[in-house]
């Protein structure tokens, strides 16, 4: 019996497989080429500054966790008080300072980071109010680190 029973699972096996599917490819099928367009499409691998920023982030998302927020009004500028910001996260003399997640309605931005004097100093993220990435990597003073830099200076993208 056992005999009757291996073939059964192996040309079961065949027509279920996921990854060939129920005609494996030969040695002999002629692979396609990548157009280069396609590779160029590519993702590229994240740099150090952003695995950085990623880590910060993730940090900052666990301490605003266990952080009461502080909220923040402005009184005159609209026609009843509307919340300018919340921080969740370390606080040093009443200012940002360590892990935190800034959000900022008015703008919908959202910083997660390493702060440092009120602001985010150091790895960090910022994305919309629906989580899309607008910038990871050093900030300087709440602004994205090549910024600080001189325009001749700033990286450019390819």
């Amino acid at each position: 019996m056992p005999v009757l029973r291996t073939p059964i699972i192996a040309s079961l096996a065949a027509i279920l497989c996921v990854a060939c599917g129920p005609n494996p490819p030969t040695p002999q099928d002629p692979v396609a080429p990548v157009p280069e367009a396609s590779a160029a499409a590519l993702p590229k691998a994240a740099t150090a500054d952003a695995m950085t920023a990623r880590a910060a982030e993730a940090r900052a998302l666990e301490v605003a966790a266990n952080n009461a927020p502080i909220e923040l009004y402005a009184d005159d500028i609209y026609e009843v008080p509307a919340l300018m910001a919340s921080y969740q996260g370390e606080t040093k003399d009443g200012a940002y300072d360590g892990y935190g997640v800034l959000t900022l309605p008015d703008s919908g931005t959202v910083m997660a980071g390493l702060f440092a004097n009120g602001l985010l100093n150091g790895p960090g993220t910022a994305r919309d109010m629906q989580g899309e990435l607008f910038h990871e990597g050093l900030y300087v003073d709440g602004m994205p680190a090549e910024y600080a830099l001189p325009l001749d200076e700033r990286p450019t993208k390819e």
